[in-house]
């Protein structure tokens, strides 16, 4: 039998949790009434074939119902396939087979659009019902999609690292790894300040170089999530380490994969060696997801935090250029002064007053004039607010179901501004201080990053 009956035959859980495979004649009927070119092609066009049965799926189509079914069908298959390469990769070592991880994700049964609607208001969505609801065919492949979505999926996760399985690569870990966790974990460890500090720098280097490039590189469209260090970058890195140590790229590597293999045995430390509860099964099935869920928050909470840091930057770059260009057409020099006053006040604490003399203005007022500094933070402030929401939304997606990231969207605005504001409010209030001022805001930190990186490029 072809690959086309990928799309009408069923991979679901029956009554005793055992695999069964179910040709659905309905869906066969329409697939090959839609398709019959393909039933005999070994090599089937998926991609044209699943964004057809998309189309019909979102849109109010006579056809939507039946386009859905053969959708379960083949994302059945493709979670049937992911559950026994786990099986292949983990199983033997870790004492688990398939058919242990086949009921956690797959569907004992066909279920309605309405169905899946009311159960994703209630309970946690299957994992079926998330993958159809969150495909986009125009960004990637569904057996592709399927299988990140259950990799994904709480309850997978929660029973592969019940066997000590942790399904994220090391560059993720260390990508949403923060100094201060980081040095109460060596802590723990009994790490000397020396060795702490040294790995502290390892990490820094690393979020500034790789973390910093892969973000830019997500923004260009570039979809790989977390790839090996290039060598190039570990170039870089052993570069800007040599203000404090001698170390080769391949020394770099090293240390960079044996401070994720500390890392990720702690957080397996944390999660397992639960004691049995009263029924004598470990106390972590009979929780309730709160442990999960907290993990996930942390998770998310640094994913924003790379956001938020990248998109205040940007939003400083974009301000400041605006401004730079709109002030070249002025007389004076105004451009050129405009950057030296914004650099003595942010990068070196000097009052206003004494900047005046510095580019040969009469006084204060006229270096207020000159930078503007209400509007300026207002606009930082604004284009921050937009490139964060977009950003905020989109990464809410891979932890919340549609329906509660429509409920989030009316918040997020919000929520978002009122960071936004007490982040601005800091700066301001910082900027009203007369002698022996040091600008410690985030905001002013990465203005001064910004002027100090655009000296370095001209240099």
């Amino acid at each position: 039998m072809g690959t086309a009956s990928r799309y009408w035959l069923l991979m679901r859980i029956d009554s005793f949790g055992k695999c069964r495979t179910e040709e659905v004649e309905s869906a066969k009927a329409f697939f090959l009434t839609q398709f019959p070119e393909l039933s005999d092609r070994e090599d089937m066009p998926d991609r044209e074939i699943q964004r057809q049965l998309m189309q019909w799926f979102q849109n109010d189509d006579t056809r939507r119902q039946m386009a859905e079914v053969c959708l379960r069908c083949f994302i059945s298959h493709q979670i049937q396939e992911f559950c026994l390469e786990l099986e292949q990769k983990f199983g033997k070592n870790h004492d688990f087979t398939s058919m242990e991880l086949l009921p956690l994700v797959l569907d004992s049964t066909l279920r309605s659009p309405r169905q899946e609607m009311d159960e994703s208001r209630t309970n946690y969505p299957s994992v079926t019902a998330r993958i159809l609801q969150t495909f986009d065919p125009d960004k990637s492949k569904l057996s592709t999609w399927t299988v990140r979505m259950v990799k994904s999926d709480r309850f997978l996760k929660r029973f592969l690292l019940e066997h000590g399985i942790e399904q994220v690569t090391d560059w993720m870990i260390l990508s949403y790894m923060n100094p201060g966790r980081l040095q109460r974990v060596l802590l723990e460890f009994d790490r000397t300040p020396a060795e702490i500090n040294q790995t502290l720098q390892l990490l820094d280097s690393y979020h500034q170089i790789y973390r910093t490039q892969l973000l830019q590189h997500r923004k260009a469209g570039e979809k790989s999530r977390y790839p090996d260090p290039t060598a190039l970058q570990l170039r870089q890195m052993a570069e800007q380490l040599s203000a404090t140590r001698t170390i080769s790229p391949e020394q770099i590597l090293r240390e960079l994969q044996e401070l994720a293999q500390l890392l990720r045995a702690e957080r397996l430390r944390t999660r397992k060696g639960l004691p049995l509860d009263n029924s004598g099964n470990p106390a972590e099935i009979n929780r309730t997801s709160s442990e999960d869920d907290s993990n996930e928050q942390s998770e998310f909470l640094a994913g924003y935090h790379q956001q938020f840091n990248t998109c205040l930057a940007q939003s400083v770059k974009q301000v400041i250029q605006a401004r730079f260009i709109y002030l070249q057409s002025k007389k004076n020099q105004k451009a050129q002064n405009f950057l030296k006053a914004l650099h003595l006040f942010h990068c070196q604490g000097v009052p206003m007053k004494e900047i005046a003399p510095q580019l040969g203005l009469k006084d204060q007022p006229q270096v207020s004039r000159l930078l503007e500094l209400k509007n300026l933070r207002s606009d930082i402030g604004r284009r921050t607010l937009l490139c964060l929401r977009a950003c905020v939304l989109k990464l809410a997606q891979c932890y919340v179901n549609p329906v509660q990231l429509q409920n989030l969207e009316s918040k997020v605005q919000l929520i978002l501004d009122k960071e936004i504001s007490t982040e601005i409010e800091k700066a301001k209030k910082e900027s009203h201080i007369g002698h022996n001022r040091v600008m410690n805001s985030q905001l002013a930190a990465t203005i001064c990053n910004h002027l100090n990186s655009q000296k370095e490029e001209r240099a």
